[in-house]
């Protein structure tokens, strides 16, 4: 039986809204976070979507993997319901893409949804640490953050062989995150510095979709090939992003153009670094 994946403030943030008439919601709690296959079928009813979209809290109740999931999982039940998405092209414009079934189908594959909702999670907050390094005959000391493709892209050439597992990932989760996310910003249209988006949008350079495509591609690749890929059992998951990157952004500009945006303040005061 897969284990529960939320907290129990999670499971008790659940019960509350859907079962509000209920005497007993301490026991239904209980239960529920013993029996995780009890949970997944009340993370697609309405109420949980509507509470998340109108409760000035609750962005302090539950943790960033709920909201996520609840959200991805909708993504897909409007998926099923429309037979394209829209695609960018050039600086503003957007076009019908039929693809609406096979963006779909990304979401159908558990393992993919999971690292999906916890690739989101993992960009509402900021870690930054200091690296001093030999550049020559001299010792360099330099900042990095989590955030940063640039940053990441030159600790990959740093780290020893044996560590370069998390950073392939994360310069490759940064690429899918922002060209996902924020393609308004990938594209150049915006500049990524601005303040009001401090701790969502990864810092460095702007791109272009098309450069951090490639740069998905190539590092989830590598990720996948790694040891350390089978042992996490991501190898699969990884592959299959390298492979199918412009379907896996898709879901995540969705949910960004249609249940990040009413929110975007509110996040970025609890993501931001202080």
């Amino acid at each position: 039986m897969d284990e529960v994946r939320f907290t129990e403030d999670d499971v008790r943030f659940i019960v509350e809204t859907v079962a509000d008439r209920r005497q007993d919601r301490d026991h239904v709690v209980r239960l529920l976070l013993d029996k995780a296959d009890l949970v997944e079928p009340l993370l697609d009813d309405e109420r949980l979507l509507r509470r998340i979209l109108e409760d000035e809290e609750v962005l302090v109740r539950i943790s960033p993997r709920l909201l996520f999931t609840i959200l991805l999982r909708r993504v897909q039940r409007d998926l099923r319901d429309r037979p394209y998405t829209m695609e960018r092209v050039g600086m503003t414009e957007t076009v019908p893409v039929f693809d609406a079934s096979r963006v779909s189908q990304v979401l159908e594959d558990r393992k993919v949804l999971d690292y999906l909702t916890d690739l989101l999670a993992s960009f509402t907050r900021v870690n930054t640490w200091t690296l001093v390094h030999r550049r020559g005959s001299r010792l360099v000391r330099r900042r990095f953050c989590d955030l940063s493709l640039e940053d990441m892209v030159e600790l990959a050439g740093l780290v020893e062989e044996a560590a370069r597992f998390p950073v392939y990932r994360r310069i490759a989760d940064i690429a899918l995150f922002t060209s996902g996310v924020f393609p308004e910003y990938a594209g150049g249209a915006l500049s990524i510095s601005r303040r009001g988006m401090a701790g969502m949008v990864p810092r460095g350079r702007v791109a272009s979709l098309e450069e951090y495509e490639e740069e998905g591609r190539r590092f989830y690749r590598l990720a996948s090939e790694r040891p350390e890929a089978r042992e996490a059992r991501l190898d699969r998951v990884l592959g299959f992003l390298a492979e199918e990157f412009p379907l896996a952004r898709k879901p995540l500009t969705i949910l960004s153009h249609q249940y990040i945006r009413w929110t975007t303040a509110r996040w970025s005061r609890t993501s931001a670094p202080s």
